[in-house]
């Protein structure tokens, strides 16, 4: 599970819990049945400090790319943003998902 959301105090943040039940901080959680295809996209990507803009695209291109390989995921991105400003969902239709190019 990923649990996430902005508070006064401490701004984003971001929280996976396993199985187990540990709560850990992180910069970024991903999760899913496509997750294990996009670690190294994120890992390779992924950079503290980025705008808003920069995380809605990093996360589209990382699920868009999880998408191609994973044969359970859906036709569709669903995005929410949680910041200071509230909460903002976006719905990103198939045939205007972000092609990951290998080059």
């Amino acid at each position: 599970m990923i649990c996430a959301g902005w508070d006064p105090l401490y701004g984003g943040q971001v929280y996976t819990v396993p199985l187990g039940g540990t709560i850990v901080r992180q910069p970024y959680s991903i999760g899913g049945s496509g997750n294990t295809y996009i670690y190294g996209f994120c890992d390779a990507h992924f950079r503290k400090g980025m705008s808003r803009e920069e995380c809605t695209e990093f996360t589209k291109k990382a699920v868009a790319l999880a998408m191609t390989r994973d044969g359970s995921s859906g036709g569709v991105i669903r995005l929410v943003v949680v910041d200071k400003q509230g909460v903002s969902r976006e719905m990103i239709a198939g045939n205007q998902l972000p092609v990951i190019s290998a080059e």
